[in-house]
């Protein structure tokens, strides 16, 4: 395996044709970078239409996706807004509140490494077990998403081991729409946004309701999110807000199938499943403050939320239906922290506190209602995570800047375990110390149609759930270390063409998954690729935009116990992932949309034996037409009827692997009034 030296020499073959194709056509380049500074190619990758800046200044692969490539979506499940990112892949479960995850390049999406971090509005979204709640939103309400994949972002710690992902939700003024939709599968929707100023007060208001039957026989599913934004401006310098969102989701779900019954019949629910489903509510409250004391500048965010979960699943015919509960409260603050020291040099720093209290319960189950006197889990844990970080950027000259930061995380708790006559067995968690984590972004300004980026830096990862606590020796285990670095550039081949290609690789020790369906450290683990962007504007009435990224992973040394997956892929995770998007600009009022996405096959184990599934080409179609009162969309959502599944390996060793069909063709019909 010899990715990294295979990515390199492509890179150095496409940076070379780039070169020599810009030293031709621009000859210019250095006077234009001397009189249009503010110009300057970046390595971020705009998806759509944004505006508004990053929220950091980080070197490698930074996309942000604006609000007219979001509102016109229709889903069930928030992550498939980010289909059109590169690197990211999406597991759809379709098993009710457990409905589908996002995996960043190189770490799958099964929840068993959860390796991303979640923040919507500046505050993180992760449950403790790591998965995202994303669904206490609508897509109406959404401004723009930024993700970072990567390990040099030194402000966030818990969950941030391949990257984070942004979600920003809209500050509009003076702006009112509702959207009614209506689709397959009996699908009916609504959504209203309504944003305002009044004198020194910014307010916005949004909801969303959608109900439908689903895909599959089962998969019925009722969601309903509401939201407020309250800010005010102190003084020029000063403002504080106040933002509440509550949601709730509640599904059916339609269990898994066989091989032969999902290729026989996908639509289907099998007899086992006809209790499953459940339900999930989140209740969200976050205090905001923004000031400046001098050149001093802070951003301050303080928050409490809970996140309730039960399900009822019975994964195969074999198995016996199971009652799942989680209730979990979070409370906790982050300050970030600006100081220039002088105008090319700047100080970052910052402090981040959170407080998680923890109850996860199962219950042996006969047509959901428990049997409470067969509890097969009362577990109670808390879990403080205490972070800090300080950084410096540097700005030497025209061409060259760099940053250089440290970060430290610190995690606390305890656990209780309840046998079931009511017998407390408590355990202290590991103490890791502080957890140390260095990292580096380099910019280089070839010209103002070329930039080479550079990174490197460290994350962690905790063992979650029971694992992270011990009754005996609290110094026998550490976290994972996750080392990473991306190499790459990003060109402007002529005004309608910017292109961005790295190399990337990211290793780790102890890795914390699922082998054989036991929690344990798969080992040392290596992951590495390539990734391509695009952005092409061939005439005025049409923008293109595409990507593809390359993943290979390989378990380098699993220890003594499983010595013969030496050298094997990591499960679940996609060979590749690529996207395209045509957006075309017919009339004033007629804008149409083509997005293909697809995917590499995944071994379903990490023995690689059993076959490889998940590969799949999904393309999708909409058109708005614009009226004096609003808007009109309809959307074509897997226009060639392409099926597409998530596949688990129960046993690990390829002989029972249980299987969920994705949606087929389907369409919607909506209309926006602009009130």
């Amino acid at each position: 395996m010899n990715v990294p030296f295979r990515s390199l020499s492509y890179l150095s073959v496409c940076l070379f044709a780039a070169y020599s194709s810009l030293a031709t056509a621009n000859q210019d380049s250095e006077t234009k970078q001397d009189s249009n500074k503010n110009n300057d190619i970046e390595n971020i990758v705009v998806i759509g239409k944004h505006t508004g800046a990053p929220t950091a200044n980080l070197a490698g692969s930074y996309e942000i996706i604006g609000r007219d490539q979001i509102d016109y979506l229709k889903v069930d499940d928030n992550v498939e807004l980010f289909t059109k990112i590169p690197g990211v892949s999406i597991s759809r479960y379709n098993q009710g509140p457990v409905n589908a995850d996002i995996s960043i390049r190189g770490f799958d999406g099964d929840g068993v490494s959860p390796h991303a971090k979640l923040l919507i509005d500046g505050v993180p979204a992760n449950r403790h077990n790591g998965f995202g709640e994303l669904d206490q939103m609508f897509a109406l309400n959404i401004d723009s998403i930024q993700v970072f994949k990567g390990t040099s972002d030194v402000r966030y710690g818990l969950f941030n081991i391949a990257g984070n992902y942004q979600v920003f939700s809209r500050s509009d003024e003076d702006t009112t729409e509702l959207e009614i939709t209506a689709g397959s599968f009996d699908t009916k929707e609504i959504q209203g946004f309504s944003g305002h100023k009044t004198g020194k007060l910014s307010h916005a208001y949004a909801f969303g309701y959608r109900d439908t039957e689903g895909y599959r026989d089962n998969t019925d599913l009722e969601r309903f999110a509401v939201s407020g934004k309250w800010f005010y401006e102190l003084s020029d310098e000063t403002s504080v807000g106040y933002i509440l969102r509550s949601s709730s989701f509640d599904a059916d779900a339609p269990g898994y199938q066989s091989l032969a019954e999902s290729r026989a019949n996908p639509r289907a629910s099998g007899e086992h499943a006809n209790q499953d489903g459940g339900e999930k509510n989140t209740l969200h409250h976050s205090v905001h403050l923004t000031t400046a004391f001098d050149e001093l500048s802070v951003n301050a965010r303080a928050y409490y939320q809970t996140f309730e979960v039960e399900r009822w699943v019975r994964f195969s015919e074999a198995s016996s239906l199971s009652n799942r509960y989680e209730d979990q409260e979070q409370v906790g603050f982050l300050v970030d922290a600006q100081y220039p020291i002088t105008s090319d040099l700047t100080l970052n720093t910052g402090l981040s506190y959170q407080s998680e209290d923890i109850l996860s319960q199962r219950f042996a189950a006969i047509g959901q209602a428990r049997q409470r006197g067969d509890v097969t889990r009362h577990q109670e844990n808390t879990l403080d995570t205490t972070g800090i970080y300080a950084s410096i950027e540097h700005k030497y000259n025209d061409q060259f800047e760099w940053n250089l930061g440290l970060r430290a995380d610190k995690l606390e708790g305890d656990f209780t375990s309840v046998s079931t006559d009511g017998t407390r067995t408590g355990r202290d968690i590991y103490d890791f110390g502080w957890i140390v984590q260095p990292k580096l972004n380099l910019f280089y300004q070839a010209s103002s149609d070329m930039q080479f980026f550079f990174n490197f830096g460290e994350s962690f990862q905790h063992p979650f759930g029971s694992s992270l606590y011990t009754a005996g020796d609290v110094n026998a285990r550490d976290v994972s270390r996750n080392v990473g670095w991306e190499l790459g550039t990003a060109l402007s081949l002529n005004k309608e063409t910017n292109l961005r290609l790295s190399t990337w690789r990211q290793t780790a020790e102890d890795e914390f998954v699922v082998i054989d369906g036991d929690a344990q450290n798969v080992g040392e683990t290596l992951r590495e690729g390539f990734e391509v962007a695009v952005s092409w504007t061939p005439i005025d009435m049409i923008d293109v935009w595409a990507n593809y990224s390359s993943v290979d992973t390989e378990i380098v040394n699993s220890g003594s116990s499983n010595v013969d997956m030496i050298g094997n892929e990591l499960r679940s995770i996609p060979s590749y992932t690529t996207s395209v998007g045509i957006d075309a600009f017919v009339t004033e009022a007629i804008t149409a949309r083509l997005h293909v996405d697809a995917q590499g096959d995944y071994f379903v184990n990490e023995a690689n034996v059993g076959g490889e599934f998940g590969g799949y080409t999904i393309t999708s179609l909409s058109v708005d037409y614009k009226l004096d009162w609003g808007t009109l969309n309809l959307g074509l959502n897997n226009l060639f009827d392409e099926y597409h599944e998530y596949v688990y390996d129960l046993t690990m060793d390829g002989s029972d692997t249980i299987h969920s069909a994705g949606d087929g063709r389907n369409y919607s019909v909506s209309v926006r009034f602009e009130l």
